[in-house]
């Protein structure tokens, strides 16, 4: 039988007395250990919440903070600069600089390239981006907002109902206490009324003690 467990932190004023607080919740945590937990399929757990709509942005923080976003690394020069030969080495020495080096331009050529493509057309993609993510991001504080004020009606049932509980919860210690009473009182005046009727057969027994030796 599944069982959903509340404290009472409204109307349990008496827990802010210092280590009444310890002992309740030792005897709290007693008590869970006995009572079955409630499962993620429960339909009181609220469903995962998927912030990231960009399935790309998703990858990207899928490992933070545990890995950084972007790994740098050290980039060696040395593999850029150009093959020179000696003065005496072969012609096929001298043919092999030229052949890197018409590679080396070309490929620098195609770094020019994109720079300019990218001083041209890169602004506007940057904008765009953050255009995106600036829509992503109100996405995510709108849905932020939505669970605080979940968050708020929550705590606020949970403050009416302990206040209500709590009322309900004093009428009836305030019965147990009066039954208590009660159940004293009748005891004492048992217990007095047991004392009187003792004394009243001694004093039966001496008057017939009386009489037997008048007789």
């Amino acid at each position: 039988m599944d069982a959903s467990v509340d404290s009472l932190p409204y109307y349990d004023k008496e827990l802010e007395i210092p280590g009444l607080k310890d002992l309740v919740k030792s005897e709290v945590d007693k008590e869970m250990k006995r009572m079955s937990k409630v499962g993620l399929d429960d339909p009181r757990v609220p469903a995962d919440l998927e912030p990231f709509t960009s399935p790309h942005l998703a990858e990207l923080l899928s490992a933070y903070p545990s890995q950084t976003l972007q790994t740098t690394k050290a980039i060696d020069p040395s593999k850029w600069n150009p093959f020179r030969p000696e003065e005496g080495d072969s012609t096929e020495e001298w043919q092999e600089a030229e052949r890197k080096a018409r590679i080396g331009l070309s490929m620098l050529n195609g770094r020019n390239e994109n720079l300019s493509l990218l001083s041209t057309y890169g602004p506007n993609a940057w904008l765009i981006r953050n255009y995106q993510l600036e829509s992503q991001a109100k996405e995510v504080e709108a849905e932020v907002e939505v669970w605080k004020e979940k968050v708020v009606e929550v705590n606020r049932k949970r403050r009416v109902f302990q206040e209500s509980t709590g009322k309900h919860l004093s009428s009836l210690e305030n019965r147990w206490q009066d039954l208590i009473t009660g159940t004293i009182q009748l005891e004492m005046a048992s217990r007095a009324m047991e004392l009187e009727v003792e004394v009243l057969k001694g004093q039966e027994a001496r008057l017939e003690r009386d009489l037997e030796g008048r007789v």
